[in-house]
C-alpha cells in the first residue's frame, strides 16, 4: 500500500487519451469488501460512461454486439454490473435459477463472452 500504483494507472490512462483505446480501471476499496467485484464494477462504470460519451451510434453498435454474443443471458451480467443497463438496456427476463456451482460457471462463461465482445475491433 502507498507505493504509487494508482498514480501509475492514471499516468498510463492519460497517455492513452486520444487513441482508440478504452482504458478502464477500478480500485479495491476495503470499505467495499462486503461487495464482491466492486473494483470491476467501478471499471465497468467507466467503460459504460465512455461508450455513452461516444454517442448513440457507438451505444447501439455495442448493444447489438453484446446482445448477439450473450443473447438472453444478459441479465446474468446486469445483475452483477447494473451500470451495463445504460448500454444494453434492462433485461426482459430474469436469469434462470441454477445451483451455485452452475451459477459460477455460467457467470464465468458469460463474462468471458462479454469481455471478448468489448475487446474486439468494434472498439
Amino acid at each position: 500500500s502507498g507505493v504509487g500504483k494508482s498514480a501509475i494507472v492514471e499516468y498510463v490512462k492519460e497517455k492513452m487519451k486520444g487513441k482508440r483505446v478504452h482504458f478502464i480501471s477500478g480500485k479495491f476499496d476495503q470499505l467495499q469488501q462486503a461487495r464482491p467485484l466492486s473494483a470491476m464494477n467501478a471499471a465497468f462504470i467507466e467503460y459504460t460512461n465512455s461508450i455513452i460519451q461516444q454517442g448513440p451510434t457507438t451505444c447501439l453498435e455495442t448493444k447489438k454486439a453484446v446482445i448477439n454474443a450473450i443473447n438472453t443471458d444478459v441479465g446474468v451480467l446486469t445483475d452483477v454490473f447494473p451500470c451495463l443497463c445504460k448500454i444494453i438496456g434492462k433485461p426482459q427476463t430474469a436469469p434462470i435459477e441454477v445451483g451455485s456451482i452452475a451459477a459460477q460457471n455460467r457467470f464465468k462463461f458469460i463474462f468471458q463472452m462479454f469481455f471478448r465482445v468489448i475487446t474486439t475491433q468494434l472498439h
